[in-house]
Parts: C-alpha cells; sequence; structure tokens
C-alpha cells in the first residue's frame, strides 16, 4: 500500500535546459542535500545497465544526468529552491516531495545527426560539452522504465507534473533542410511523445517554443533559419493541438520581454541563453501550474 506521493519534474533538451551561461553566484548554489527535494545524480545513475534508481537530496550540481555543467541557473535548481522555500517557509500549498529528472547537452536536436535522434546508434561517454556522448533518447527512455519500479521500492505513489522538452534549436540551422523537417519533424516528435506515454501513462509534456525571431534575424540575414524555427515551432503548436496530454509553453509571455530589439530583453550578451530572471519566471509558472491545478 502506497503511503505518500510523490511529484515528478522532468526537464530534458539542450543548452537552455542545463542552464549553460548563467553560473550561479555562490550564495545561491544549492550544497546540502535538500530535505524535500530529490534527485538523480550523475555518479550513480549514468547508465545503461543499472536497473534500479538512486535518489538523493537534492543539489545544484551533479544531477543533470547527461552534461557535466553544475551549479547555474538553470529551471530545475531553481524550481528546487523554490519548492524547499514553500515547505520550509509552512507549505501553504500542500506541496509534496518533489522529484527531479534532468537529461540535457548543449547544442542538439532531434533530427539525424543529433544526440536526442531516436534511431541514434547507443553510447554513453560521459563528460562535459564538448567531450559527452550520449544517445539521449534511449537514455531517457531507461531512466523512465525505472521510475514505477522505483517508487514502488519507496512505498510511494508519483505523480509526472510535467515533461518539459526545451531543446531542437540545433534542428533550425541552415544546413538542415526544410524537406527534411517537413518529412521528419512531426513524425520524431510524434514518436518521442507515444513512447514516453507508454512508458509514463501518457505524462503531461510541455513544449518550450522558441523564443525570440529578432534573435535569428541578428544570427542570419537570409532568413532561413528563422523560417526553420517557425516551422518547428509550428509542429510543437501542432502536436499541443492534437493531444490532449501536450501542451506549448511560450517564454515571450514573460515580463521581461521586448518586442523590436536585440535579444528581446531575455537572453544574455550572448542572444542564445536565457538571463537567469527569466529562469526563475518560468520555474515560478511551473510551481503556479502545479498548485493550482
Amino acid at each position: 500500500m502506497t503511503q505518500k506521493k510523490a511529484a515528478v519534474f522532468v526537464m530534458l533538451g539542450q543548452s537552455n535546459a542545463v542552464g549553460h551561461g548563467v553560473p550561479m553566484e555562490e550564495k545561491d548554489k544549492l550544497l546540502t542535500p535538500m530535505k524535500n527535494v530529490f534527485g538523480l545524480s550523475r555518479e550513480k545513475n549514468q547508465s545503461f545497465d543499472h536497473t534500479a534508481l538512486f535518489w538523493e537530496g537534492y543539489r545544484s550540481f551533479g544531477m543533470n544526468l547527461a552534461e557535466e555543467q553544475d551549479n547555474t541557473y538553470s529551471v530545475p535548481n531553481l524550481l528546487a529552491t523554490l519548492w524547499q522555500k514553500h515547505i520550509n517557509e509552512g507549505n501553504a500549498l500542500g506541496l509534496p516531495d518533489l522529484y527531479i529528472v534532468q537529461i540535457a547537452i548543449g547544442a542538439q536536436g532531434i533530427t539525424e545527426g543529433y544526440m536526442w535522434h531516436p534511431d541514434r546508434e547507443k553510447r554513453l561517454i560521459p563528460g562535459k560539452l564538448g567531450t559527452v556522448d550520449i544517445s539521449l533518447y534511449p537514455f531517457t527512455c531507461h531512466i523512465f522504465s525505472l521510475l514505477r519500479e522505483s517508487f514502488a521500492a519507496r512505498g510511494m505513489d508519483f505523480e509526472v507534473m510535467g515533461i518539459h522538452w526545451r531543446g531542437g534549436e540545433n534542428d533550425m540551422y541552415a544546413e538542415t533542410k526544410r524537406e527534411y523537417l517537413e518529412e521528419h519533424l512531426e513524425g520524431l516528435y510524434t514518436r518521442m511523445i507515444t513512447d514516453f506515454d507508454a512508458l509514463l501513462d501518457t505524462p503531461p509534456f510541455v513544449f518550450h517554443l522558441l523564443a525570440c525571431p529578432d534573435r535569428t534575424l541578428d544570427c542570419d540575414p537570409t532568413g532561413y533559419s528563422l523560417k526553420n524555427m517557425l516551422y518547428i515551432n509550428s509542429v510543437f503548436e501542432l502536436l499541443s493541438h492534437k493531444r490532449e496530454n501536450v501542451s506549448a509553453f511560450d517564454v515571450r509571455n514573460c515580463p521581461y520581454f521586448v518586442p523590436g530589439v536585440r535579444g528581446n530583453g531575455i537572453f544574455m550578451e550572448d542572444v542564445v541563453h536565457f538571463t537567469p530572471e527569466v529562469n526563475l519566471w518560468v520555474a515560478e509558472q511551473i510551481l503556479k501550474a502545479y498548485a493550482e491545478k
């Protein structure tokens, strides 16, 4: 008999799912394991061979099961901070314990040649960006396949509050032919959602729309990549209309967004990675949506 229910948050994708380019100040780092938020450490869980998951108190380092980049203002780290703070302050929202799964590597997509492609040869080479080489799709499926038994062993029920996909941006580049996207992209994402549904009983799946067309215009005056990016967003939105458990999240709804300027007020100086303030706003929206449902 289950004794307690856990909320499970999943963040998948590429560099903005890692929190690339936004290192934490020392005062904000989560160095002591949390009491009510838990994660999967790379050291104990980064393997295709394990038959069980090893949870431990969440920290802001060592918890992304893919790329080795720690102590960033990522959405998972900020959500963990908010969640534990609410519980520490009396838990007026009635939050259960939170379990975080983060699997992300920078500069990746789902199309052929990238680490999220479902038919990529299985491999797992750990390391930092530039060295790390993991077949992310089968690895994520492997981790998901162990979740149910993992919580049963802890005497707990669990609810996946959302699988958040913050990636696919690399699929927009001009070397990716538009004809390829039109032929394959919807099918690739449909396959991903279908496989995850089968493993986790149709959890909420949230596409984060690729933000800020102005950014692409700065980088690519031909507009070819911009057209690809808008097409990718159209696939995300199409799937959110086709499938009941799929939705689209648009960061351009945040209060920091300023149209018509380079970076739109939501990106760092590199005009690629979201600011800590934007990631905090996203984490707040995720917590709010869960608390209000």
